[in-house]
């Protein structure tokens, strides 16, 4: 007698690493609209890659990357040995597509500087400031990269050990220096409600921004050490970690020097009574009272009633929501990008939007198919009703309606020059109206609609000496296109200008004083009055982020307070009753540095003060070169090797894998290897993707090697007795494979492929298995196995995930994949897969629904040399471990068969619960830990063609399938963002019976 007793099935397959994309399941696709070819322009230190037209923007950034490396090499005592790369691209929607960054970019990331060939990677901004900005930022990064990567005793992995506010915040610093504002006043906030950090808690809390706090600890450290011991305690701490680096460089433990910081900023910041008390202009109508912690942007409807703002109130983006404007309660939200496909992102970081005259509809920048859109809103319905095009240029930010409805203004950016353009609105027609080389933001229309208000880095009047930092408000009259630049504070950041309701007035934020407050003018009385005195700041999100709207008597305006966003509602008259006249326009910044003048010289404030002074490098040391496609390493990971033994034998494993490319990204050769067992169980993988154009194009050959094992008791034929005997059987696929991939948007894409593939076999037999001797003592035979054959396959996938995700699994929108396999030739089949994921959000849970099915059809579907469907993992069915299962279904019991075959139907329902995690958001506050709970009810159904499927909860057959079902509750671990484990009790129900439970353990992210 023969018979199945127990089946098991085991992979220990070779695993793709997540960063190749064409082997995600699910997963948002970073965008890729465009073909860019690049253009190479070589400098003494620099390879710049670029697709712009204008010879004068590039020879200027060429200037700025030498003058920007002079300075930095002065301070870090490092010179680059190769010149490095540069790719610059026209703007940020163009940048997102960057294929030298493998991850998705997104709205909040200005640049990126990527390891292993020190790439700076970034877009142009809307202004030279900007641009400058980031491009001396990013610098930064490549110093810091080459230091670590020609020190013999360390390397890049040595960059674990230091913590990004450390990282960040020195770009900051030697990009920006001393003088800071917006920094100032987030340090100045921080010590006014006493939370500034200890430089441990900085290290751990994500609240306290790396960029700012990090750059304040700089200067603390230029200041009172002097600037030598920048890259100094930078490298010591990549060696040796930051507490031991503070201890051995400025012989000063961590704790102390948290403490001395603090009081050195403390002595500077808060000198006197008014840099830390003072009175509210308005009341506060959004807040974490009645919102989230970044209230940003606020939008006054023109009739005064409603307000649109962004918020992370929903905790992991920010979303636009609609507010009553008087009192500030939250009406409903307005865009999320889980309602939203075809739009990739909102443009949250400076830019607001703008009500039409009839204040039912909003219309805000967003990029769509990498692409600056403004996408109008009917505020009502909280739906997208149109989408407006501006192709006349390369993007555009801070729209703004006009009076009478017909026109909308934008600062648009073509070639690095903005400009600000009329747009008609019946019409579409675009005509520039400043034509200028100066930059040109946040347009602002009068009463009337006959002049707009902005803002440009072109000079006053009355101005002695530009600053490139500079911005004064100025003003085109639309019937003569005159521009006059009002003299205000020159060489200040006077920014965001509004009119008033009368238009006798325009309010505007200035820091001439070294604080960001509120001011007017009074064109008609030539006046100039200082609203509010606040010794932190009117600001949004970034120093040019729109923090300030008025509408009717009303203005509203962002304020940082304990960290956080508010915004506050002021009626003018009152305001205007409290207004000092400003007798003295002349500027003053101390109160703008980070820490008082110091006896050590800044050699970093001295470059940067010198800017314009600086002797600019020959331009005959520039010359072009084609771009030559040359494979360098980008990553290598999962390096490991080993030789292990013990009672189930001896064996070896390890892996490695590596990811190469050309400069621009644009061609990937991925390769790795694995083993894990014996030299058969040896595979690898190679794939080549072509990632130039929108169509990726790939092509890879794999050899992966399966296990699959199963116990059979089997009949002695002398003695008549039962035997165990276990069976091992290794299938081996070499695969040759064709692939492409076109990502429609952001969310949705399609995948179709070709291959070939060879299935082989190795099976070995041990009879008189005994559990209680090793294996490795019991010898093994080899017996037939199946014939190998070939099989060849076309498949296709249409993808749609637009999820957020949350602690540890999606919490809100939807994930659907259909897919279609046809074999041929060795095996006659088709192969649908339909896997549905919706997730239901009701803050702070989310009830999670699958629906998923596969299955093999034709005459080839239940071939025994393929592998069937087994629901009783646990990312299927929980509590269904396979060797659990001894009974019969003549017993009322179930055998394994049920879980088995060739086609499967699988159903969960989830209530995630936030279990440890940000404050505000999950049951227990940690900033280290985070975990989700998870209720669940999971149920499957499998068949084949020898059996079917049963319409009920009882059966007495193995050939009538009927429902596996459990119920119980899990955990998971998100371990710092690196793996997913989920420990689960689950109490499977099956044959009409809630039976005992069981511990089990699944190690990937949540469904």
């Amino acid at each position: 007698m023969r018979r199945r007793f127990v089946y098991f099935f085991m992979v220990f397959g070779f695993l793709l690493h997540s960063n190749v994309a064409f082997a995600q399941y699910f997963g948002q696709n970073k965008p890729s609209y465009k073909q860019f070819d690049f253009e190479q322009l070589k400098t003494p230190h620099f390879e710049i890659y670029h697709y712009c037209k204008s010879d004068s923007l590039i020879k200027s950034i060429a200037q700025k990357s030498e003058q920007w490396y002079r300075f930095h090499q002065q301070v870090l005592l490092d010179t680059f040995k190769v010149r490095n790369p540069l790719l610059l691209y026209s703007s940020h929607a163009d940048f997102q597509q960057t294929n030298a960054i493998h991850g998705y970019i997104g709205i909040g990331t200005g640049g990126v500087t990527e390891g292993f060939k020190k790439r700076i990677v970034m877009p142009l901004g809307f202004s030279e400031h900007q641009t400058n900005h980031v491009l001396g930022h990013e610098m930064v990064h490549a110093f810091q990269y080459d230091l670590l990567q020609r020190n013999s005793s360390l390397g890049l992995a040595s960059i674990q050990n230091i913590p990004l506010w450390m990282i960040e915040g020195m770009a900051e610093y030697l990009s920006v220096g001393n003088t800071d504002g917006h920094t100032v006043l987030w340090m100045r906030d921080a010590l006014i409600h006493n939370k500034f950090p200890s430089l441990k808690t900085m290290t751990v809390d994500y609240r306290y921004s790396p960029y700012r706090y990090g750059q304040a600890f700089w200067s603390y450290i230029a200041n009172t050490y002097g600037e030598q011991y920048v890259s100094h305690l930078f490298t010591e701490t990549a060696y040796q970690g930051i507490e031991n680096a503070i201890s051995d460089v400025l012989f000063i433990s961590m704790d102390s020097l948290s403490h001395v910081w603090k009081e050195s900023m403390e002595q500077h910041l808060l000198r006197n009574v008014n840099d830390s008390t003072f009175s509210v202009h308005g009341e506060r109508i959004l807040s974490r009272r009645n919102s989230g912690r970044y209230n940003l942007a606020p939008s006054v409807s023109p009739d005064g009633e409603k307000l649109i703002f962004l918020s992370e109130r929903d905790l992991f983006s920010l979303d636009l929501f609609l507010a009553d404007a008087k009192t500030g309660e939250v009406l409903k939200k307005i865009y999320t990008s889980t309602n939203s496909d075809q739009i990739d992102d909102i443009n949250y970081m400076e830019t607001s939007g703008t009500w039409a005259p009839d204040s039912k509809h909003f219309a805000y920048v967003a990029y769509i198919k990498g692409k600056s859109a403004l996408v109008v809103f009917d505020v009502e319905k909280a739906k997208l009703v149109s989408e407006i095009d501006i192709p006349q240029v390369d993007a555009f930010s801070y729209p703004a309606w006009s009076p009478n409805g017909d026109y909308i203004v934008f600062t648009g950016l073509k070639e690095g020059i903005s400009d600000l353009y009329l747009f008609e609105v019946e019409t579409k027609e675009v005509r520039n109206i400043t034509r200028d080389h100066y930059c040109n933001l946040q347009a602002s229309w009068d009463k009337e609609g006959d002049v707009i208000y902005y803002i440009t880095d072109a000079p006053s009047p009355t101005q002695e000496r530009v600053v490139s930092t500079q911005y004064n408000i100025a003003k085109i009259d639309l019937a003569s296109l005159t521009k006059d630049v009002i003299p205000t504070f020159d060489g200040a950041q006077n920014m965001n200008p509004v009119v008033s309701a009368d238009g006798s007035k325009v309010f505007f934020l200035s820091d001439r004083d070294g604080t960001r407050n509120l001011y007017f003018i009074d064109e008609k009385r030539s006046g100039l009055k200082q609203v509010t005195f606040y010794p932190t700041g009117i600001t949004g999100i970034t120093a040019m982020a729109p923090a300030l709207n008025i509408s009717k008597n009303y203005l509203y305006y962002n304020m940082l307070w304990e960290g956080e966003f508010s915004i506050l509602r002021a009626h003018v008259s009152q305001i205007q009753k409290t207004a000092v006249e400003v007798s003295d326009k002349k500027v003053d910044f101390y109160a703008s540095r980070l820490m008082p003048y110091s006896s050590f010289p800044s050699m970093v404030d001295q470059n940067l003060v010198h800017t314009d002074f600086v002797p600019v490098v020959e331009k005959d040391s520039f010359y072009t070169e084609p771009v030559k496609a040359k494979f360098k390493l980008d990553y290598i990971g999962n390096t490991s090797m080993g030789v292990m033994t013990g009672r189930y034998g001896a064996g070896m494993a390890g892996s490695v894998e590596a990811r190469f490319s050309d400069i621009l990204g644009d061609h990937m050769l991925y390769t790795g290897v694995s083993i894990n067992g014996e030299i058969y169980d040896f595979g690898g993988q190679v794939a080549y993707v072509n990632q130039k154009r929108p169509l990726k194009l790939g092509v890879s050959l794999s050899h992966i090697p399966y296990q699959t094992g199963y116990f059979n008791v089997e009949e002695d034929g002398e003695s008549g007795e039962g035997n165990l005997a276990y069976y091992f059987r290794r299938t081996f696929i070499d695969k040759l494979s064709l692939f492409s991939y076109y990502p429609i948007n952001k969310s949705h894409r399609i995948e179709f492929g070709i291959s070939g593939a060879n299935y082989s076999y190795r099976t070995e037999k041990v009879e008189n298995y005994s559990y209680y001797y090793s294996l490795s003592n019991q010898k093994s035979k080899l017996i037939e196995s199946p014939d190998p054959f070939a099989v060849g396959i076309f498949d296709l996938a249409y993808v749609i995930d637009n999820a957020r995700f949350g602690l540890a699994s999606p919490i809100e929108g939807k994930r659907i994949r259909f897919a279609y396999e046809r074999y041929i030739h060795g095996v006659n089949m088709n192969t649908f897969l339909f896997d549905f994921r919706k997730y239901f959000r009701f803050k702070p849970y989310t009830l999670a629904y699958r629906m998923y099915h596969y299955g093999r059809y034709g005459s080839g579907s239940d071939d025994t040399r393929l592998f069937d469907v087994f629901i009783g993992y646990p990312w299927y069915v929980r509590g269904y471990e396979s060797g659990n299962f001894y009974g019969d279904e003549q017993d009322g019991q179930i055998s394994t068969n049920q879980l088995w075959g060739s086609k499967a139907v699988v159903s969960n329902l989830e209530w995630r619960i936030p279990f440890s995690g940000p404050r505000d958001y999950a049951w227990i506050r940690s900033q280290l830990f985070f975990s989700e709970l998870a209720v669940f009810y999971d149920a499957g159904l499998t068949w084949d063609s020898n059996s079917s499927p049963e319409f009920s909860f009882t059966t007495r057959s193995q050939n009538k399938r009927i429902p596996v079902m459990s119920t119980g509750m899990a955990l998971r671990f998100n371990l710092l963002g690196a793996i997913i484990i989920e420990p689960y009790y689950a109490f499977p129900i099956h044959q009409g019976k809630i039976h005992e439970g069981n511990f089990g353990i699944n190690i990937l992210s949540g469904w």
